[in-house]
């Protein structure tokens, strides 16, 4: 059964997720230096959102259609993507395994990891306050 009950949820998390990350200078800095544009499409249930660093000032958040390219683009489970936040997800691992797939410049988008760890210890309170019920790890 997957953790997230529907597309909805899914949505609410993660714009509540990455907003947070926005506001996060500490975080934000080095993404927007990046200028990736990174597109994460998740299934079961499905969604996609875009993370738009390109202009390296502003990040752009978008759920659904986007009309830019992106840069790398992850396809998992919404499962992945909790389990990824809790920070329980080997990335190169979980690559090699299949269990997320990667278009574009994959090692660009590894070397931003380290930029969104701090957001690992965010997500739990994100959930609870997003969702308003308690966090299960899946």
């Amino acid at each position: 059964m997957p953790f997230f009950s529907n597309t909805e949820e899914v949505q609410k998390i993660m714009e509540a997720l990455w907003n947070n990350i926005k506001a996060n200078p500490e975080i934000a800095a080095p993404l927007l230096q990046s200028k990736l544009i990174v597109q994460f499409h998740y299934r079961e249930p499905a969604g996609r959102l875009t993370v738009d660093c390109s202009d390296g000032v502003n990040m752009i958040i978008v759920w659904g259609e986007y009309d830019k390219k992106p840069t790398v683009e992850m396809f998992m489970k919404a499962d992945v993507a909790h389990q990824f936040w809790l920070g329980k997800v080997n990335v190169p691992v979980y690559l090699i395994s299949g269990k997320i797939v990667a278009k574009g410049p994959v090692n660009k988008a590894l070397a931003l990891l380290p930029a969104v760890k701090p957001a690992f210890v965010i997500y739990n309170d994100i959930f609870e306050d997003t969702l308003q019920r308690p966090l299960i790890s899946a």
